[in-house]
């Protein structure tokens, strides 16, 4: 019985560990959060100020030297093997009450690039890949916002999977952009900036986080 239950805690805390922290935003206050770049091994740089909001932001750098005409790159990512973002983007999104994320994003590239996000279980092949339908021009901060439900446009492939498995699971969140010709193959280093990725709930849940804290506000 005591092995059953010392199983059980370990379970419930795993469990616990892995919870999605809804709502939640990071801003890389303090540092760049372990997130990394496309190699998966060279951590972001961490900027103080000079984000959407003045404040500080995480920043990458690529180049697109073997990469063809409409090939795909990810130059910042974050993983629940990073531990990126203390763990906080990671989980059941469908049951944590996760209907949308937001990010900011910049480049310095010399033309608008096509970008996309990329939510992944641990299983290769399971991705849902979002679109941003208008371009990001350079050298702007620009918000990207994508509704968490099977009906979005902005999904264009589950990859080898489904939204419910995939979105049930999610342990990856890359930031990604399609390669256009005119850059394909240029020997040339861009730099790729993010900030405010945020977890937006359910309105109900919202609606009772906000009461709570009028009665919070009523009983001080």
């Amino acid at each position: 019985m005591l092995r059953a239950m010392i199983l059980i805690g370990a379970g419930w805390m795993a469990a616990t560990a892995m919870a999605t922290v809804v709502p939640f935003t990071e801003d890389f206050s303090a540092d760049a959060a372990n997130w990394r770049a496309g190699d998966e091994i060279t951590g972001l740089d961490w900027v103080a100020t000079g984000g959407p909001d003045g404040g500080a932001y995480a920043s990458g750098t690529d180049n697109f030297v073997s990469a063809g005409p409409g090939d795909f790159r990810a130059p910042l990512k974050s993983s629940e093997t990073f531990d990126s973002s203390g763990d906080a983007l990671y989980g059941d999104w469908l049951s944590d009450g996760v209907t949308a994320v937001s990010l900011q994003v910049r480049h310095d590239a010399p033309m608008p690039l096509t970008y996309f996000a990329r939510f992944a279980t641990p299983v290769p092949g399971q991705g849902a890949l979002a679109l941003n339908f208008a371009p990001v021009l350079p050298n702007t901060w620009t918000e990207i916002v994508i509704p968490i439900s099977p009906a979005n446009p902005q999904f264009i492939t589950f990859e080898a999977s489904n939204f419910n498995t995939i979105f049930s699971n999610v342990q990856r969140l890359q930031v990604a952009l399609e390669v256009p010709a005119a850059l394909a193959g240029l020997d040339a280093d861009f730099t790729f900036d993010v900030d405010k990725v945020t977890l937006v709930p359910e309105p109900a849940t919202l609606g009772l986080m906000l009461l709570g804290l009028v009665g919070l506000r009523r009983r001080g």
